[in-house]
């Protein structure tokens, strides 16, 4: 019946609906609409290589979460003559992975990165059906519109975003249709574990809560996810909680009491304490939750000073246990409380990067968390002379200002040293005022510098003598590759990052080796490169060598390599290419035009010798 359907098709221009599955049919009978010919060749509708550069560029973040998955999905299918692909929301194929055996067919040379390949253009298949249908599609062989497809089978899925909208596709095609079913399996979970990524990252300053009906699958990608904020209302969710909660419509709903039989801060409290607590819908249905990614509100104990200042700016809420065990850091922040607490003022003295924030953070956190926390960053400080600038907005007149000096809290005063002009007065009447009243305001006054200061020449006599009270204590931070407890503070660092990655003492041990990271942003650039390209849940010594490259290694040539000007030439070109591909072995072979084993001889001995 298929068949007579197809051929029909091809000679009379109509089928019968009825033989060919409907999805199909209606992907033919569009086709029709659209003008196409099944029988001649489909238009190679390309963006060109400027704009596929541009839209790369746009879709960097996104790429970046979607390349392990497809590495990691070509793997799996790998020995099927096959190809992955990804494609954005209006089907432009931007990134393409495909065995030796598959680059060599015809349909290799028409799914080039920059190709267009929704219906239109190319008539019925898998990846322009999902991008019409929002659901995944599979066509095989003469089911395509165009008979020219008809030796290739595929399948593909979209990727939503916690809005709904689909942000891009994935797709496998083969050769080989017999193992497209296991293959679909395999495309679906990727774009699970993508959409799941994507929706952490998107609501990662938010409320993320987890449920599944079986408590223990909270732990698996299986899980829906919808994000709240402070007082309940829903910001997004992932496909599998509209599945979850089929029935109600998470799109047009807008609070937590919506969809769930009780209220949202009882749960919300008992799963910010580490519970799991039982919600059910209003459908009946009964499901397990806890909270899977959530940063505190600043609330009324985080308050900042509105002073109209452009320096001035929120310190973020402190991360959750922060990691004082180098015995300088922990001796250090005892003896920052205990002088906060007497109201004597202190200098933090350390580079930027090194934790100078999260330190003063726990003093506040630990001398007066119900009182305001602010900082002013002094060298971008600006006041306008016609106003009581900083000391006006801070102790001035207004009825309804809620800040008065009676107040009391913590003011952090960041690079003070390089502040000038009229803002240096200033901000030396505020700090003697507060000293002034530092019995009954109780203002505890941090100045963090990134090396001990010194007198600048341009200062007035009253301002240099005022800021001389406040170096009477001073704590140095060490570089974060010199605390002992830094094996700690990456591990804590990484379950931040990535709740699916874990890092063996291995790795821990070979990116301070090889890469000696001094502060803190340095080091969390190394965990994320590691959290978005390595597909393995457990990190070891050898993911740090292949996915971190260190700079040395662009020119740098294998064991096996060195002695041969010939070798030597193409080992630092693979090298070369390599770390420009961000350590993916697959996309420098293609390049290269050479074998994966290729490229991971080389590379990897290098690895093996650092």
């Amino acid at each position: 019946m298929f068949l007579k359907a197809r051929a029909a098709l091809e000679t009379k221009g109509r089928f019968a609906s009825g033989a060919v599955p409907e999805q199909i049919a209606d992907s033919w009978h569009r086709c029709l609409q659209y003008g196409l010919d099944p029988v001649g060749e489909p238009v190679d509708a390309d963006i060109g290589i400027q704009a596929l550069r541009e839209t790369r560029q746009k879709h960097e973040q996104l790429l970046r979460v979607v390349r392990p998955e497809l590495e990691l999905l070509s793997t799996q299918i790998a020995g099927t003559n096959h190809m992955t692909a990804f494609a954005d929301h209006r089907g432009v194929v931007l990134e393409t992975i495909m065995d030796t055996e598959f680059s060599l067919s015809k349909c290799a040379r028409s799914v080039r990165c920059g190709t267009i390949w929704d219906e239109t253009h190319r008539g019925t298949n898998a990846l322009g059906l999902a991008l019409y249908s929002g659901r995944t599609s599979m066509v095989t062989g003469g089911e395509h519109y165009f008979s020219s497809h008809g030796q290739v089978s595929c399948v593909s899925t979209p990727i939503f975003d916690s809005q709904g909208e689909i942000v891009g596709l994935l797709d496998a095609s083969s050769e080989v249709a017999a193992r497209q079913f296991h293959t679909q399996a395999l495309v679906e979970l990727a774009a699970s574990n993508i959409e799941n990524r994507l929706f952490v990252e998107d609501h990662r300053g938010n409320i993320i809560v987890q449920f599944h009906p079986r408590e223990e699958y909270l732990k698996t990608q299986s899980v829906g996810m919808i994000s709240f904020n402070e007082q309940g209302t829903i910001l997004g969710a992932n496909r599998r909680a509209a599945a979850f909660l089929n029935g109600l419509d998470v799109a047009v709903l807008s609070k937590f009491r919506d969809l769930f039989r009780t209220d949202f801060s009882t749960n919300l409290k008992a799963m910010q304490g580490g519970e799991t607590v039982r919600l059910v819908d209003w459908l009946n249905s009964a499901f397990f939750a806890r909270i899977r990614l959530s940063r505190r509100s600043a609330g009324p104990s985080a308050q900042n000073l509105a002073l109209n200042l452009s320096s001035t700016y929120d310190v973020p809420s402190l991360p959750d246990a922060p990691v004082f065990r180098d015995e300088q850091v922990l001796n250090s922040l005892k003896l920052a409380i205990r002088s906060a607490m007497m109201m004597t003022p202190q200098y933090v003295i350390g580079a930027t990067g090194t934790g100078r924030t999260t330190f003063v953070q726990a003093v506040h956190h630990a001398v007066c968390p119900d009182k305001p926390l602010i900082a002013v960053d002094c060298r971008a400080a600006s006041l306008n002379a016609e106003t009581d600038g900083l000391t006006g907005e801070l102790f001035g007149g207004d009825e309804n200002s809620r800040f008065l000096v009676e107040t009391g809290g913590m003011l952090v005063l960041e690079d003070l040293s390089e502040a000038t002009g009229r803002v240096s007065e200033q901000l030396a009447q505020l700090i003697n005022r507060l000293l002034q009243h530092k019995s009954t305001a109780k203002w505890s006054i941090l100045v963090v510098e990134s090396a001990t200061p010194e007198p600048q020449a341009h200062w007035s006599k009253f301002v240099s003598m005022t800021f001389a009270k406040l170096s009477q204590l001073e704590f140095q931070l060490p570089p974060l590759c010199e605390r002992t407890d830094a094996a700690y503070v990456a591990i804590s660092m990484m379950s931040r990052l990535s709740a699916e990655h874990q890092l063996s003492r291995a790795a821990i041990e070979a990116i301070f080796e090889h890469h000696a990271p001094a502060t803190f942003y340095e080091l969390e650039k190394l965990l994320t490169t590691l959290a978005i390209q390595c597909p393995a849940t457990v990190l070891r010594a050898e993911h740090v060598n292949r996915y971190i490259l260190r700079n040395d290694t662009r020119e740098s040539v294998c064991p096996r390599c060195k002695g041969s000007n010939v070798k030597e030439a193409k080992c630092r070109e693979i090298n070369r290419l390599f770390q420009e591909c961000n350590a993916n072995i697959a996309l420098a072979a293609r390049k290269l035009g050479v074998s994966r084993n290729t490229v991971y001889a080389h590379t990897q001995s290098e690895a093996d010798a650092l």
